[in-house]
C-alpha cells in the first residue's frame, strides 16, 4: 500500500511539473530522478546534494529526489531559487528520512548479529553464547530465525523490479531525456567466525545450509535485469548506478557482502541502457561520473 502511494505521487510530481513549466525540444531537457536506498547518512552525502544542484541540474531541466521515505519533486521554477536554499532543504529531509528508516534496518542486523551468537555459542566447545532467543532450542530454529531476518532485510529495499517498472511509466509521454540514478549503500551481514563454520561443515544437517547462507553468499539476482533493461529502453530511459560503500557499517565482527545481487542487476541495467555505474565510497564521486557519460 505504502509502495503504490509513493508511486502514484512520483507520477502525479512528473505531472505537475510538467505543466507548470512546459519542456523544450526532446534534446534539450532532462528529466531526473536521483534515488537514494541508504540505511546510513553516507559520508560524503552533503557534498553530494550540493553536486546535484549546482553541477548536475541544469537550468531546463526538472529533478525528483526519492529518499528511503519521501519524494521530492523540484521544477524548473523552483530548481531557479537560490542553491543554497535548496541544498540545505534536501539536506535536512535526507538526513530525518534516512534516520526514520535507519531503525529498522538496525534491527534486522541485530537479529542477525544474535542469532550468530547464539549459533557459535551452541557449535563451538568455548563459544559464548549470546542473549538466549525465545524457545531457541537447536541449531535449526537459530538458521530459521536467520534465513526469516534475511527475508525481512530483503524487504527493506526500496529499489525493486516491481517499483522501478511503475517509475518508469511514469516517464512515458515526457518530452526530454529521461534518467534514473541509483545511489545504492552496499550491504554487509554477520556471520559465524570460521572456527564456528567448521564445526558446522564437519554436522552433516547443517554442512549444505552454512555453506549456502554463510560463505556463497545471495548472488542470485533479485529480478532478470535484461528485462529490466528492455523495459527501460521501451520508455527511453536510462539508469545509473552507484554503489556506496559506507566507510563505517553498523554490524561487527566477521561480514559477509549481502549485496551481490543488486550490484550485478543494476550494472547490468545501466550497461545495457547507456548509463554509468560506479563503486565508490563517495557518492559525487558516482554522480560526477554520471555528468561526464552526458558529455560524451
Amino acid at each position: 500500500m505504502r509502495r503504490n502511494m509513493i508511486i502514484a505521487l512520483f507520477a502525479i510530481s512528473l505531472v505537475f511539473l510538467a505543466a507548470s513549466s512546459p519542456l523544450a525540444a526532446a534534446d534539450g531537457p532532462r528529466n531526473i530522478v536521483v534515488f537514494f536506498d541508504l540505511h546510513e547518512s553516507t559520508d560524503g552525502l552533503e557534498d553530494a546534494v550540493e553536486f546535484i544542484f549546482n553541477k548536475l541540474v541544469g537550468p531546463s531541466d526538472q529533478l525528483i529526489i526519492r529518499s528511503p521515505a519521501g519524494l521530492y519533486g523540484f521544477s524548473r521554477a523552483k530548481l531557479a531559487q537560490p542553491k543554497t536554499e535548496l541544498v540545505a532543504l534536501v539536506r535536512d529531509k535526507l538526513r530525518s528520512d534516512i534516520t526514520k528508516t535507519a531503525q529498522s534496518y538496525k534491527q534486522v542486523i541485530n537479529e542477525l548479529e544474535l542469532a550468530v551468537r547464539n549459533l557459535e555459542g551452541l557449535v563451538m566447545p568455548s563459544g559464548v553464547q549470546g542473549d538466549p532467543l525465545p524457545e531457541t532450542r537447536d541449531l535449526s530454529e537459530l538458521f530459521n530465525f536467520y534465513r526469516q531476518a534475511l527475508l525481512n532485510l530483503a524487504q527493506l529495499r526500496k529499489v525493486n523490479d516491481a517499483s522501478l517498472r511503475q517509475l518508469a511509466d511514469a516517464f512515458r509521454g515526457q518530452q526530454g531525456d529521461n534518467h534514473i540514478i541509483v545511489l545504492f549503500e552496499r550491504e554487509f551481514r554477520p556471520v559465524p567466525r570460521r572456527e564456528a563454520l567448521n564445526f558446522l561443515a564437519d554436522m552433516p544437517k547443517f554442512a549444505f545450509q552454512a555453506n549456502e547462507m554463510f560463505l556463497t553468499g545471495g548472488m542470485k539476482e533479485p529480478f532478470d535485469a535484461s528485462a529490466l533493461a528492455e523495459y527501460f529502453k521501451q520508455v527511453s530511459l536510462t539508469q545509473h548506478f552507484i554503489y556506496l560503500t559506507a566507510k563505517k557499517t553498523s554490524a561487527t565482527g566477521n561480514l559477509l557482502e549481502n549485496s551481490g545481487d543488486i550490484y550485478s542487476a543494476f550494472s547490468k541495467i545501466a550497461g545495457a541502457t547507456g548509463g554509468a555505474s560506479l563503486a565508490t565510497a563517495e557518492p559525487m564521486d558516482g554522480l560526477k561520473a554520471v555528468v561526464k557519460a552526458w558529455k560524451k
